[in-house]
């Protein structure tokens, strides 16, 4: 080996070394501030964006006890990846897959992306398999679910949605039935399906069942279900019209 060579040898071993100390300082919520500010800063700065935005992601998996300092971090982070262009943004779409704390990810992800992408990426990290006993997947769908009620569907996305309708946690059936009543497009569909909770008053239902009133009441949808729905007074102050439309008591 050359003079040279070993030269260059010598600097990527040192400079892989402190990528790899520094990655570690931003993974450890116990590491002293300062030295986790001065690594957030080494990335900040590394002109190699496939190496500094996956370890500056690292600082969102964790919140530290003191509120200020935590935000303050993590504010740091965001704008050095957003600084890097749209060069970080299919490294954190790929983050948001791996990961279950997606709140900050997400908040630096449409700083870089639009609408479109961004609602790809949510509906990429929605998990369909029965998670039911993993806490954190469950978390992560509802959390996923709550961002997609701000964004218009389509048609094979809202009937995916139609699977969360059934799903054995409260707040991902409730999460899934606010986005869904937000749909401007395919309403009959939806309606259809929703309209079971019409008559659903049972208390692990009581919130999904008053928003899914409060929409049929306001989009004026129509009830289909003629064996479940009768033209007259329906319980709890609501009438069911002769267009089968529900309606507010008097």
């Amino acid at each position: 080996m050359g003079i040279i060579a070993g030269y260059r040898n010598f600097i990527k071993k040192r400079r892989d070394k402190s990528i790899e100390k520094n990655s570690a300082l931003l993974a450890n919520a116990k590491a002293i501030r300062e030295e986790r500010v001065a690594a957030i800063e080494f990335f900040v700065t590394l002109a190699e964006v496939e190496k500094a935005v996956p370890a500056l992601l690292r600082r969102f998996e964790y919140s530290l006890e003191h509120g200020i300092n935590d935000t303050r971090e993590k504010e740091a982070v965001m704008a050095g990846i957003v600084n890097f262009g749209e060069k970080a943004a299919p490294l954190i779409a790929e983050h948001l897959r791996s990961t279950y704390r997606i709140a900050w990810p997400i908040k630096t992800y449409k700083k870089l992306a639009d609408e479109a992408k961004v609602r790809a990426a949510l509906i990429a990290c929605l998990d369909f398999a029965d998670v039911s006993l993993d806490q954190q997947r469950v978390d992560k769908n509802y959390d996923i679910l709550c961002y997609l009620h701000e964004y218009q569907l389509d048609e094979e996305m809202i009937t995916s949605l139609f699977a969360f309708l059934n799903n054995l946690d409260e707040r991902v059936r409730f999460a899934a039935v606010e986005a869904l009543v937000e749909q401007q497009a395919h309403q009959e569909a939806i309606a259809r399906r929703l309209e079971i909770f019409v008559l659903d008053r049972t208390p692990e239902n009581s919130r999904i069942h008053q928003a899914v009133v409060a929409a049929f009441l306001q989009q004026q949808w129509t009830l289909s279900d003629r064996q479940l729905f009768k033209v007259g007074p329906l319980g709890s102050g609501l009438q069911v019209s002769e267009s089968y439309q529900l309606h507010a008591g008097k």
